[in-house]
């Protein structure tokens, strides 16, 4: 009994009044939401459900839901995670939340620091921007919270990869996808976007697979990441590991096919391989190496990210 008060008492002084945080125990096992109301939120405070044994992960809030399952096949061995995120209607969706926007191309973190720094719920890695920005390469057409980063692109279907198709984001929470050279920077500011993230290619549009794409780029065995929209307020955030005991990888039709299966309307592919990375509550969760204490993915300017909580672990904590 005294050990049941002292950790009832640890939790209170651990998390904010109205916030509970549920590890997995013999007294919630499935770490199912609690009541949720009508439009499927909490009326008030924070819920959080950790079970990396098993891979599973739950958030609710008045204005987010997310739900993470870690899957697995053994022929060929892969790894991949899907996070579903529900956003409530007047919400902030999906956005790029800088390390530092006043020095965005030189200032970078890791992701799940930059998220702990941010209080991000959830996030993965982006379009790795900053780096092409820093090379004085070709960069794409780059817009950070309505400012322009760059205008220079290929042309459509380019024979690089990535072939700088864009992703478009929307204050209010929609996402489009274009061409590389479909669109000016300035036609995208007209149009009120937020951000727009060159990497791609585009993966699904208008609910259509981008088959031309998928035959031609990206076919190399690495970690992947990609980003899905089944209509605005409703995501999908997935990664998968890669050149790993576990998991080989694969090309980018695998997670294409994956956002396809859960209805996906748009799709779009992140950088990969040492940059792809998933973060929740401040933990990576996708593995990078073969140890037993893994390494963290690449620093970069920027994270892909839903939410905010109050509940993160500070920085200084390594994992």
């Amino acid at each position: 009994m005294n050990k049941i008060l002292c950790m009832l008492a640890a939790l209170l002084l651990a998390f904010p009044f109205g916030a509970v945080r549920a590890e997995k125990s013999g007294e919630q096992e499935s770490g199912t939401f609690p009541e949720l109301n009508e439009n499927g939120f909490l009326d008030n405070g924070e819920f959080v459900f950790e079970d990396a044994d098993n891979g599973i992960w739950r958030y609710a809030s008045d204005t987010l839901k997310v739900e993470i399952y870690r899957r697995s096949t053994e022929k060929p061995k892969q790894v991949w995670y899907e996070a579903e995120i529900w956003c409530a209607e007047g919400s902030t969706g999906p956005r790029m939340i800088a390390n530092d926007p006043e020095h965005w191309a030189k200032s970078v973190e890791y992701p799940y620091k930059l998220a702990r720094k941010t209080g991000t719920v959830i996030a993965v890695s982006g379009d790795y921007a900053n780096t092409r920005v820093v090379q004085k390469s070709k960069v794409g057409i780059v817009i950070r919270d309505g400012k322009v980063i760059s205008e220079r692109t290929y042309k459509k279907n380019s024979k690089h990869f990535p072939n700088l198709d864009c992703l478009a984001i929307y204050p209010d929470g929609d996402m489009k996808v274009f061409y590389s050279d479909e669109r000016t920077a300035e036609e995208y500011l007209e149009d009120g976007v937020t951000d727009v993230l060159a990497f791609g290619p585009w993966l699904i549009r208008d609910g259509e697979l981008n088959e031309e794409a998928l035959n031609q780029y990206g076919k190399s065995t690495a970690q992947r990441v990609a980003v899905g929209m089944v209509e605005k307020g409703h995501y999908f955030f997935m990664m998968l590991e890669g050149r790993i005991t576990r998991s080989r990888g694969s090309g980018i039709r695998f997670l294409a096919e994956k956002l396809m299966e859960k209805n996906c309307t748009v799709g779009f592919n992140l950088d990969g391989g040492q940059t792809a990375s998933i973060v929740f509550m401040g933990h990576q969760l996708c593995k990078m190496d073969n140890k037993k204490r893994n390494l963290s993915s690449r620093s970069s300017s920027d994270i892909l990210g839903v939410g905010h909580s109050e509940l993160l672990p500070a920085v200084k904590d390594p994992w």
